[in-house]
């Protein structure tokens, strides 16, 4: 058996930032992940020199992130470089009332332009008092903090939004956006949670990418690790957590044990709980809420490499007034009852770094649609077939172009991430659901009942959207797990 400081379980970007900044602090660190690359779901992989996620990722906010304090915290700005595309690289694509297919494209950061407004009234159909109201939602975005933004834990965000009056397009292109971040039910979305989000994407922007990928960050913060003394192990599965006395000492992996004085689980906190460590070491009535826990939705979609610029932007949602999804429309899908357009969001990973393809003039693109995270479910394959549709609409002799596809859902993503230990979970695109019941002071403790073990990611310790929530875990467990060990 070795000897480390800490052990963390997962190289997601929750484990890789928390392993990367203990190391930084002096801990000897051991950082075990059970696929071959850093990043988790964000990882990203390479297919005959084709570089693309795993399962699309793009960073929210793009500019003043965690992910700047951490690559400035490490000194490792030269080797992953952020790309942020400049001009119209987003491309809307709404389909009115009418019928008609409409088209806006805008900069990766609003501005409230004159020329945003126009394309507003364009697109939507927006008057000047739709405008108003949109623009009190915006101000109260960013001006509720602290002890009033806390207060709307328990209110959702549907219900937040109501009371301004929005008309129906514009209440559709605001909740397609939330329903793309948090992957959850915009009825359940925890006001507190959108707002923060929605402020850090009007100051920010969207859009980050790193040059690489998106996972470079995480795979630099594996690297890191070995760099100040500590151990990357990759291609191990962590079988159990050792626990000795009434404490996690230790991990046990399909090639030997590692001791510890900490152990930090990036792998979900169900499958911690319930399968690693064992739920007779927890109190039933922790157990008995780990079990209660709800998962965000999961992500089916496709990978494309296409011979050929199909897409005309680096960011492309699709949607109608019938795309946004509420706990009742998910539920109707999930019945086999689908909105006329299901809301299908594009990444195009070349269009923010060219080089990620071998071939000049060559498109790599990751097209995703809503499911259940069920990895036994048969949603995927539907929304597939739905997406891709849309897609063949929109982009007449699409499928001429595809070199290579890749088509995945929750199975595959259970299988790269996140092991499934409970019925109907397993395949969530961004760990538990960041609803009313599960965030702010509900939300699990990042410090388990189970002394010595930690949890870090989407599941514990952060907020904010996707792979920012996990880095600003990966912050504040760092912090917590060296207060504690001294």
């Amino acid at each position: 058996m070795k000897d480390y400081d800490v052990c963390v379980i997962g190289a997601g970007y929750g484990g890789a930032t928390v392993a990367a900044l203990l190391a930084l602090s002096g801990r000897r660190v051991a950082l075990v992940e059970k696929t071959l690359v850093a990043g988790g779901k964000a990882q990203t992989v390479d297919r005959k020199g084709y570089r693309f996620e795993m399962f699309g990722a793009v960073g929210i906010p793009a500019r003043n992130s965690r992910f700047d304090e951490l690559v400035e915290a490490l000194d490792i700005a030269d080797r992953v470089p952020f790309v942020i595309p400049e001009g119209e690289a987003a491309s809307l694509r709404y389909k009115a009332v009418s019928g008609e297919w409409r088209s806006m494209y805008s900069a990766l950061q609003q501005t409230g332009s004159a020329d945003e407004m126009d394309n507003l009234r364009r697109v939507f159909d927006a008057s000047d008092e739709d405008l108003a109201a949109l623009g009190r939602l915006y101000a109260a975005v960013l001006t509720l903090e602290g002890e009033d933004l806390a207060a709307l834990e328990d209110v959702g965000m549907l219900d937040w939004i109501r009371p301004f009056g929005l008309s129906a397009a514009l209440v559709s292109q605001l909740c397609m956006n939330l329903n793309t971040l948090f992957v959850v039910a915009v009825d359940r979305l925890a006001a507190s949670e959108a707002i923060y989000t929605m402020r850090q994407q009007v100051l920010g922007g969207v859009g980050r990418y790193h040059v690489g990928g998106y996972g470079r960050v995480a795979e630099a913060c594996a690297e890191y690790v070995v760099e100040r003394g500590g151990v990357y192990i990759t291609k191990q599965r962590v079988e159990r957590v050792i626990i000795e006395d009434g404490r996690a000492v230790g991990i046990e992996t399909d090639e030997g044990q590692l001791h510890a004085r900490a152990i930090i689980s990036n792998a979900g906190i169900q499958p911690t709980v319930l399968r690693l460590a064992g739920s007779e070491h927890f109190p039933a009535d922790y157990v008995a809420r780990v079990e209660s826990l709800e998962p965000s939705w999961a992500i089916a979609g496709c990978r494309y490499v296409l011979d050929a610029r199909v897409f005309d932007a680096a960011l492309i949602p699709i949607f109608s007034d019938q795309s946004w999804l509420d706990d009742e429309r998910f539920a109707r899908m999930e019945a086999g009852d689908w909105p006329d357009v299901p809301l299908v969001a594009i990444d195009v990973p070349s269009e923010f770094d060219p080089s990620l393809s071998p071939l000049p003039g060559h498109q790599i693109a990751n097209c995703q649609m809503f499911c259940s995270p069920d990895p036994d479910s048969p949603m995927a394959e539907e929304a597939i077939r739905r997406g891709e549709a849309v897609i063949d609409e929109l982009w007449p002799g699409f499928r001429r172009h595809i070199i290579r596809r890749e088509p995945y859902g929750a199975r595959q993503i259970s299988g790269l991430s996140r092991d499934s230990v409970l019925p109907g979970q397993g395949g969530e695109a961004v760990g538990l659901a960041q609803i009313v019941g599960q965030v702010g002071r509900s939300k699990p403790d990042a410090r388990t009942p189970l002394p010595g073990l930690y949890l870090v990611g989407c599941d514990a310790g952060g907020r904010g959207a996707g792979t920012h929530q996990a880095v600003d875990s990966g912050f504040n467990v760092a912090a917590m797990v060296n207060d504690d060990l001294g």
